[in-house]
């Protein structure tokens, strides 16, 4: 069954790490607002420079240090193409990275980060000697926690090629390296609008980096790429900052009472987590527990297969009403399994 199949037919959709905490209507307003400001028969901004400048002055960078795209995809796909050749993948984490590399024909070097999933600096920069690029998504994605900062300017020390920090989460974590920047000459910082700011379905990404990096992805990318819609929603709900953040402080509440409720449970570990959702190891079958949650009406991540998350499911913080009936679905999944 396709990822399209499955969400059609689940109820709570906990796989793709959605805000399911800003208000559906404010989003709505948004966009509403959105189309009335813009002419769609118009073209947006080549290269979204009226969101790059809004976003370059929320940050304390300059204009020519943002980049805009449709989707943190298309600015990792925008750096395997400037960058092709030899990329370091440090696993488990997002699979765009690999996608992205291998499209354009590029080699993989993968390093695996260690047992409690914390990243090993001196592997990375090992592994790294001739590459191109290195990936680190920190809050990384499926293990939910933050490298440390310790750890992350080792590799960006260490490595000549460029380092992209995947930052998809950073609202929901304790630091952010975009105070680095001027730093380190090699460092490319990734954000979106899809997680904390509630546009998934809209597709805005960015990313940070020196004038002369963001020129070069710049000639990677397609012009008026991100459409008028996105922008102009984006640079909108910038405005709506302060509740965003109110979102975001319900999400990590939610999230530390759904950790304590699975732990509870007999059978399942929460690992900890910097972002808005939680890794789950089952002692019981994970891909027969996602089964029975499908079958509840929970439609969340299965990492059967991924290394290191053996038995383990990715689950979106949902607010907590959810979250009372996914608990209730999980107890009774691990229950039949362990029986």
């Amino acid at each position: 069954m396709s990822l399209t199949e499955l969400l059609r037919k689940a109820r709570y959709r906990l796989a793709l790490n959605e805000n399911l905490f800003l208000p559906r209507e404010l989003v709505a307003e948004v966009v509403e607002q959105a189309a009335r400001l813009i002419d769609p028969r118009l073209y947006p901004d080549m290269y979204g420079e009226e969101l790059r400048a809004k976003i370059a002055e929320r940050l304390g960078v300059k204009d020519s240090e943002v980049i805009v795209g449709p989707g943190s995809d298309s600015i990792i796909e925008a750096i395997a193409l400037a960058r092709r050749g030899f990329a370091v993948i440090v696993e488990p984490t997002f699979e765009e990275y690999r996608r992205a590399v291998e499209a354009f024909g590029g080699r993989i070097r993968e390093v695996l980060l260690r047992q409690d999933f914390s990243l090993d600096p001196e592997a990375v920069v090992s592994a790294a000697r001739g590459a191109d690029v290195v990936f680190l998504a920190s809050p990384n994605n499926p293990t939910g926690n933050q490298f440390s900062r310790d750890a992350v300017e080792a590799v960006l020390e260490g490595v000549k090629g460029l380092v992209v920090i995947d930052e998809a989460y950073a609202e929901y974590a304790k630091y952010t390296m975009v105070d680095a920047l001027s730093e380190y000459e090699n460092l490319v910082i990734l954000r979106t609008f899809s997680k904390a700011w509630g546009l998934a379905g809209l597709r805005v990404g960015y990313g940070i980096a020196r004038a002369n990096v963001v020129r070069e992805l710049v000639k990677a990318m397609r012009p008026f790429a991100t459409s008028a819609v996105s922008l102009k929603a984006a640079e909108l709900m910038l405005e709506r900052e302060r509740k965003v953040m109110e979102a975001i402080r319900r999400t990590i509440q939610a999230r530390e009472w759904l950790s304590g409720e699975i732990s509870a449970l007999e059978s399942a570990k929460p690992y900890p987590s910097d972002a808005n959702f939680l890794l789950v190891k089952l002692a019981v079958n994970g891909h027969e527990a996602w089964r029975k949650l499908l079958e509840a009406g929970f439609l969340v991540k299965d990492l059967s297969g991924v290394p290191l998350c053996e038995n383990c499911l990715r689950i979106t913080v949902p607010p907590i009403d959810i979250g009372r009936r996914l608990i209730a679905a999980l107890k009774e999944a691990i229950g039949e399994l362990a029986g």
